[in-house]
């Protein structure tokens, strides 16, 4: 898992750098300004996808779980001790968990005592506060005796009843979750919209101007915070100098912070985690600036 983590980052880290050095060798500012865009969303997809992959495969080990635990109780039920029944347990197909299960059946073959084998387990499962708190109670119940069997059937469905709940609150939030979508996209349909009659205006001349309404460019004698920000954004977007470059920079600034945010609303909304949001929020962030810079470089943007 580590030496694959470790191949994805250098992978993503040589994809920026190649990425960099085609931008610093065009001469061109808008191509460079692209490039190190796409570097960044890169690097920090790369960071994700490593990050979303181990939730991911907690999650597929939640599946199997309760399963596992149910048939340690059968086991520990028909008079195997706890160490037997885990190396039984080993030859059952429990699909991702059944490669942890066959290395702690492996550690208490070579005679690793099983409290020991627990803790390994939980450690590499540690993201996981429901199987953590699972085998928590494994533990004790080991250590203290009992009814070893009634307390892992408990576990067991206590750990189905919550993953029924959870399925069936993120099958409500479904519907939710497109509602939000939609109104990001609509939102980003409403902003460039406005680039596409504002700087036309404004570029008309107060003269023609009707309403009685005026606009202009705030930046244009102004070189402070936020318009040294709007001046490099722009540039990297490659946004033509003029009136286009403060609201284009503007509105896409405020896309982008929007995407961030509602991405962190859907994934809590949906999955109640902060990993999944970000997941959407990269979703969302692409999604935007992929838009943003086809318009750009297609020449949509009036200038």
């Amino acid at each position: 898992m580590m030496e694959y983590r470790q191949r994805m980052l250098f992978g993503s880290s040589l994809i920026c750098i190649v990425l960099i050095l085609l931008g610093v060798l065009s001469m061109d500012v808008g191509i460079l300004g692209n490039l190190l865009l796409i570097s960044i969303l890169v690097f920090a997809s790369t960071l994700f996808l490593i990050k979303y992959a181990y939730y991911t495969w907690l999650k597929a080990l939640e599946m199997q779980f309760p399963n596992f635990v149910r048939d340690l109780s059968d086991s520990i039920r028909s008079g195997m001790s706890m160490k037997q029944a885990i190396i039984l347990a080993s030859k059952t197909n429990y699909g991702k968990l059944s490669a942890e299960i066959k290395s702690m059946a492996a550690k208490l073959s070579w005679d690793i005592p099983v409290l020991r084998v627990l803790e390994i387990f939980q450690k590499r499962i540690s993201g996981s506060r429901l199987m953590s708190e699972a085998v928590d109670i494994m533990k004790e119940a080991y250590t203290s005796g009992g009814d070893v069997a009634a307390t892992l059937d408990s576990i067991a469905r206590d750990m189905m009843m919550f993953k029924e709940i959870e399925a069936e609150r993120e099958s409500m939030a479904r519907g939710h979750i497109i509602i939000m979508y939609g109104i990001f996209f609509m939102f980003v349909g409403i902003a460039l919209m406005i680039i596409f009659i504002m700087v036309p205006m404004i570029k008309a001349g107060p003269q023609e101007m009707r309403f009685g309404f005026g606009f202009g460019n705030p930046c244009e004698n102004f070189l402070g915070f936020p318009c040294n920000y709007y001046q490099l954004l722009g540039s990297a977007l490659g946004v033509p100098q003029g009136v286009a470059l403060y609201y284009v920079s503007l509105f896409f600034t405020i896309v982008i912070i929007q995407g961030i945010f509602m991405g962190f609303i859907v994934g809590q909304l949906g999955e109640s985690s902060v990993l999944a949001g970000a997941k959407h929020s990269l979703i969302m962030v692409i999604t935007a600036l992929a838009i943003f810079l086809f318009i750009i470089r297609a020449g949509l943007i009036p200038v």
